[in-house]
């Protein structure tokens, strides 16, 4: 399989996983995937993902989607989704889900399972690592922990390692990936495959 160098520190993307090189996956070339073009997957125009328009997605009158209410998404409160506190989600314990050890740390492949996070540019900037069903490591390409994402229903709300919601979110693309927003329901010109 080739690949190409996303960082000088060695982390390898896959062609077929990197938008530079398969216009397939990139939302600059393929107007499905774009949140501009494609008002479907854009919150801005379909008021049914909007979190604005739609109680049942906005955490602001939906308490089952909001970490301020509901313990079960909140990881201040569930430590089964918070790898501050469950040695399972947590890549300083468990080494299966942490980028420098395992198989990346020695032979320059990449021992986890997830998704690139990139930029408008197609730059990666980061990557997700699955950690279970509920959560997505989020690192930058430098392999630093940033963050993690937490599902609720079909979208994954931001917090910061230290659990703090950042009212940010991942939205489905409809093509096995997300876009990012923002909590005013703006794309970050950011997006994850």
């Amino acid at each position: 399989m080739l690949c190409s160098l996303a960082h000088a520190r060695g982390q390898y993307i896959p062609t077929d996983l990197n938008p530079k090189y398969n216009t397939k996956i990139n939302p600059k070339y393929n107007a499905k995937l774009n949140p501009d073009y494609t008002s479907s997957i854009n919150p801005k125009y379909n008021t049914r993902i909007n979190p604005t328009y739609t109680s049942t997605l906005n955490p602001k009158f939906n308490a089952a989607i909001n970490p301020t209410y509901t313990s079960a998404i909140n990881p201040k409160y569930n430590s089964d989704i918070n790898p501050k506190y469950n040695a399972d989600l947590n890549p300083k314990y468990n080494w299966r889900i942490n980028p420098n050890y395992g198989g990346a740390a020695n032979t320059g492949k990449d021992a986890w399972a997830g998704k690139y996070v990139f930029d408008k540019n197609e730059d990666a900037i980061g990557f997700l690592i699955s950690a279970n069903d509920m959560v997505y490591l989020y690192f930058s390409m430098k392999r630093e922990w940033i963050g993690y994402f937490v599902k609720a229903n079909d979208n994954f709300n931001f917090f910061s390692i230290d659990g703090n919601w950042s009212g940010e979110y991942l939205c489905s693309d409809s093509e096995q990936g997300f876009n990012w927003f923002d909590a005013n329901a703006d794309w970050k010109k950011i997006y994850v495959k």
